[in-house]
Parts: structure tokens; sequence; C-alpha cells
């Protein structure tokens, strides 16, 4: 049986996916600025939601509404929007250099992989 640990982020990350902002909702003008030095590791236990935005960028929100931006150090092919990520780890902390595989819907079951580069803490700014 999976560790539940290891179907965290997957899940996650599927769910973010799926969501979309209906017509009826204001347009979000939220955005993310850098707020402070980077980390070097996160609690995988906090992790709330995955949100990949692109071959190498992934935003993880955590439960107390935290967000941090994680800059791949290289891109990382198959990584986009749909695709989620699986990590697996022995520790409670997600880590720069810690390593990823990407996972798409509908694709090969193993993806390629990747590393992850520091985390920098994001707040909400209002667009001008």
């Amino acid at each position: 049986m999976a560790d539940p640990r290891q179907l965290a982020l997957p899940l996650a990350a599927l769910l973010i996916a799926g969501c979309t902002t209906g017509g009826e909702n204001p347009v979000d003008t939220t955005v993310w600025v850098a707020n402070g030095d980077p980390v070097t590791c996160i609690s995988r236990s906090r992790i709330r939601s995955v949100r990949v935005i692109d071959d190498q960028t992934i935003d993880f929100e955590m439960n107390s509404r935290q967000r941090y931006r994680n800059e791949l150090p290289f891109r990382c092919s198959g990584l986009g929007f749909g695709s989620t990520i699986k990590h697996r780890s022995r520790t409670s902390q997600l880590c720069s250099g810690s390593t990823f595989t990407v996972r798409s819907l509908g694709a090969a079951p193993v993806g390629p992989r990747c590393s992850l580069g520091r985390f920098q803490p994001l707040v909400r700014a209002e667009a001008p």
C-alpha cells in the first residue's frame, strides 16, 4: 500500500489543476510578490496545495495560507499546466535540491525527474 504522504502532493496538485473561476465571480486581481529571503526547506506536512505555473515555477500554499514560489534551477521538460509532481522522501521536509517526478494526465506513468530550487516566501498584493 502506498504511503499517504507520497500521495499528498499529486492529489493537491490535481485538485488545484481542476479548479476554474466561475463566470459569476469577479476577476481575481491578486498578485503575489516576494517577501523576505528564500528558505532552503519547507515542511511537507504543512503543504495545503501545489500549483504548477510553468516548466520552471511551482507555487506551494501552506496550511497557514503562507505561499512559497520555487523557481527550479533548470527547466523541467513536461512540467506545465495539468501536470503534478510526485516527491518521495523519508524526511518531513521538502528542500532545495530534492528531486521529484513529473506526472501528467494521460501520459506515461513515469515522467522526467527534476530538482527543486530555493523557496521564496510570497505575500498577497492587489494588482495595479
